[in-house]
């Protein structure tokens, strides 16, 4: 361990031990300037430039405290999406809220962001990706959300219920899994489902859940919990595109009118 490198003190780690163990090769910093810095996950990004943090939280707790509070239960991509949305609606109050994050460290974050803004607007002025193709990938919106369930889920013999938020420009996000119940139902939270769901500042989504037992018939209950979404999606002015039910092998989605 290099005694003057700042990322790599031991107060930085949950363990200080663990350092220790972690070849140079494989630190976060080695590692983005060997490999490049889209080897790092986001939360590493976050820790190279947090640098240092409280003695038992470290730059590394503290990254995963800025991308836990609005994303808490989320995929990895949709909690840096959730971060962002934090930040777009709170400027600077999100990084000024925690503790143990210092001014130096806020005004990093914020630069690279910035960087990584203009850098965007960079590479859009020089795309040669044409309107009509990138427009082409978004033909079959249900198909895209639906492909966003991965097997495992399908064959699972316990019922779930999750979500697939539809974006801006008909960008299909990942699923988030919501709910996770017994073989022959699954708990349903409004306020958990919307949560989740508001936290992505989505145009919509598609809500899912399965039935092990292999039947593509919507129950009384699947009836009644759709309802109740497009009740709540109205109020909240977000759209609900769909509800699918799946099975080991098919899916289907219940007979609603959803408003297009």
């Amino acid at each position: 361990m290099y005694k003057d490198d700042i990322f790599f003190h031991e107060q930085d780690f949950f363990d200080p031990k663990t350092v220790l163990k972690i070849p140079d090769s494989e630190r976060p910093r080695e590692r983005c300037l060997t490999q490049g810095a889209h080897s790092l996950s986001f939360r590493e990004c976050l820790a190279l430039l947090i640098q240092s943090g409280p003695p038992g939280i470290g730059c590394l707790g503290l990254a995963s405290q800025l991308l836990n509070r609005p994303g808490q239960g989320l995929t990895e991509h949709e909690q840096e999406r959730a971060f962002f949305v934090c930040l777009e609606n709170s400027e600077t109050g999100h990084l000024q809220s925690l503790r143990g994050l210092g001014p130096a460290a806020q005004a990093r974050i914020l630069a690279a962001l910035e960087i990584g803004r203009r850098f965007s607007i960079h590479q859009l002025r020089n795309s040669l990706q044409s309107t009509s193709s990138a427009s082409s990938r978004y033909k079959n919106l249900p198909q895209l959300a639906l492909d966003k369930i991965e097997h495992s889920l399908r064959i699972t013999p316990r019922e779930w219920l999750g979500f697939v938020p539809i974006y801006g420009g008909r960008e299909v996000g990942d699923f988030t899994l919501v709910e996770k119940g017994v073989r022959t139902h699954v708990n349903f939270d409004p306020a958990e489902l919307f949560a989740r769901i508001l936290s992505l500042r989505p145009r919509g989504f598609y809500l899912f859940h399965n039935h092990p037992g292999g039947s593509l018939e919507p129950s009384h209950s699947d009836l009644l919990l759709t309802t109740q979404v497009i009740e709540a999606s109205k109020l909240l002015g977000i759209r609900l595109f769909g509800h699918g039910i799946i099975t080991p092998s098919h899916q289907t989605w219940v007979p609603i009118r959803v408003e297009r």
